[in-house]
C-alpha cells in the first residue's frame, strides 16, 4: 500500500514539474531587438572637415528636407573658441566649411553643461550661448549660409554672471530663452535664479528678462518645453531646505508673463552640499510632455530618472528609471521620434564590462506612447569615454547622435547615425 502511494506521489510530482517547465517555456520571453540599429563605427566628423578642435555640438534636422543635417558647435582651443554652424545636405556623410555665428574675438564659454543652444525651422536658423558671463542670440535668415550679428538678450544692469542658457520655439513660433542668472541676492547661499526672455518677431527683438523661480542650483542648466494648448513648461533644479536637489517645474498659460506656483517633478530627496552640473532634458510628443534628469539620491536609487505629464506639467506621474542597469547614467537628451516615441539617449559605463569600469559609452532608450521603455543599447563600442551625447530623431526613422571626445588633450565632435528597425 505505501508503494503504491508513494508511486502516485512520485507521478504526482513528475507531472507537476513537467507542467511547471511548460509554462516556465511558455513564459520565458526573448529579448526584443533594438528599436533602432547604429552605424558600426563613430566618425569625427568636424576634424573630417579640417577643424582641429571642436566640442559640444546641437544637432538639428530641417523639417522640409530630411537629409539636411545641421551641427552647432563650439570651435578651437580654451583660449580661441568660436561658435560655428556646419550644415550636410546628405544626411551627415560630409559636412560643408563652418560659418560663424560669434564674433571673432568674443570670449565664449566652452563647458559642456554651459555650451549653445540650436533651432532649425524650415526658414530660420537660431543660436544662443553663453559670452562673457552674458547671453547672446544670433539668428540666420538664409539657411544658416550666414548669420545676422549677435545681440545681447540679459539685461542686467550691475555685472553678474548669466549662461547656461535653453531655446525653445513655441507652437505659435514665439522664441524662449531661459538661463540661469546670479543678478538677484541669493535666497538660499550659493544659488541663482532662473529668467527668460521671449521673441515674437522671429529674433528680431527680445522682451524684458522675466524671473521665473530663485534658489536655484548654480550649474545645472534649466529647460523648458510646451505644452498641447502653447502653455510654457520651464524645468530646473530647485535647492531645498538640507541641500536637497530635486528637479522641479512651473507653467505659464500667459506667455510667461506670470507663473504657476513650482511643483516637484519627482521627490527624489538628493542631498547634495555641491553642485551636480546637470540639468534637465525635455521633450513633446503629442500631448505628453516628457522630463529626464540625473538624481544619486541613494545607492540603489541613482541613475537618469524619466516621468511625463499629460496635463500640460501640471501633475507628473511616478518617475522610473530610464537608464535601468547602466551605470553611472548621467546627461539625457530627448527628442521624438516620427512615429511619435521618444528616444532617450544618455551616457554611462556597461555593469558587464571591467567591473563596470569601462569608458563612458552612449546609450539609447525609446519609450512607447504606452509609457514602456526599451532596454538600454550602446550605440557603439566606446574606445575613448563619450562627454555629453545629444540626439535629435529625423524623417523616415532616422536617428543622429553625437558627442565630445577627448584624446591627447584635444577634443573632437563624433558622430553616429542610426535607422529605426522595420516593425
Amino acid at each position: 500500500m505505501r508503494k503504491r502511494i508513494q508511486n502516485r506521489f512520485g507521478h504526482r510530482c513528475l507531472l507537476i514539474a513537467v507542467l511547471v517547465t511548460l509554462v516556465a517555456t511558455a513564459c520565458k520571453t526573448t529579448p526584443s531587438s533594438p528599436p533602432y540599429q547604429f552605424e558600426s563605427e563613430p566618425r569625427p566628423v568636424l576634424s573630417m572637415s579640417g577643424i582641429a578642435q571642436s566640442r559640444y555640438a546641437r544637432l538639428a534636422v530641417n523639417e522640409v528636407t530630411s537629409g539636411t543635417v545641421h551641427l552647432l558647435a563650439v570651435i578651437g582651443g580654451a583660449d580661441k573658441s568660436r561658435i560655428a554652424l556646419l550644415t550636410s545636405e546628405d544626411g551627415g556623410d560630409h559636412f560643408e566649411a563652418p560659418v560663424f555665428v560669434s564674433a571673432k574675438d568674443a570670449d565664449i564659454s566652452s563647458h559642456g553643461e554651459d555650451s549653445p543652444a540650436l533651432i532649425v525651422t524650415p526658414g530660420e536658423i537660431y543660436a544662443a550661448w553663453n559670452e562673457g558671463g552674458g547671453i547672446r542670440f544670433a539668428r540666420s535668415l538664409t539657411w544658416g549660409e550666414s548669420f545676422e550679428p549677435p545681440v545681447r538678450i540679459d539685461d542686467k544692469v550691475t555685472p553678474a554672471f548669466s549662461g547656461y542658457v535653453s531655446m525653445g520655439l513655441a507652437p505659435n513660433g514665439d522664441i524662449y530663452l531661459v538661463w540661469l542668472d546670479a543678478r538677484d541676492e541669493a535666497e538660499t547661499p550659493d544659488t541663482f535664479s532662473v529668467y527668460l526672455a521671449k521673441s515674437t518677431d522671429k529674433g528680431a527683438s527680445f522682451s524684458r528678462n522675466i524671473r521665473v523661480a530663485r534658489s536655484v542650483c548654480p550649474c545645472c542648466r534649466p529647460n523648458l518645453s510646451f505644452g498641447p494648448g502653447g502653455e510654457l513648461i520651464v524645468f530646473w533644479r530647485k535647492v531645498y531646505p538640507g541641500s536637497i536637489r530635486d528637479m522641479t517645474s512651473a507653467v505659464s498659460s500667459d506667455g510667461g508673463a506670470s507663473f504657476s506656483e513650482p511643483v516637484r517633478v519627482a521627490v527624489d530627496n538628493w542631498v547634495l552640499e555641491g553642485c551636480p552640473d546637470s540639468g534637465p532634458a525635455t521633450a513633446r510628443s503629442g500631448s505628453r510632455v516628457y522630463v529626464a534628469w540625473l538624481t544619486e539620491a541613494s545607492a540603489d536609487r541613482s541613475g537618469v530618472r524619466l516621468t511625463w505629464s499629460d496635463d500640460a506639467g501640471r501633475t507628473w506621474a511616478p518617475a522610473v528609471f530610464a537608464s535601468q542597469k547602466i551605470l553611472d547614467a548621467n546627461y539625457p537628451s530627448l527628442s521624438v521620434a516620427d512615429d511619435g516615441s521618444v528616444v532617450l539617449v544618455f551616457q554611462g559605463r556597461d555593469p558587464q564590462k571591467q567591473a563596470g569600469w569601462s569608458p563612458n559609452a552612449a546609450y539609447t532608450v525609446v519609450i512607447g506612447a504606452d509609457g514602456k521603455l526599451s532596454t538600454p543599447t550602446q550605440i557603439a563600442d566606446a574606445a575613448s569615454s563619450v562627454m555629453r551625447p545629444t540626439v535629435v530623431a529625423g524623417k523616415g526613422g532616422r536617428l543622429y547622435t553625437t558627442w565630445t571626445t577627448s584624446q591627447d588633450g584635444a577634443s573632437s565632435v563624433f558622430l553616429v547615425r542610426g535607422r529605426r528597425r522595420p516593425a
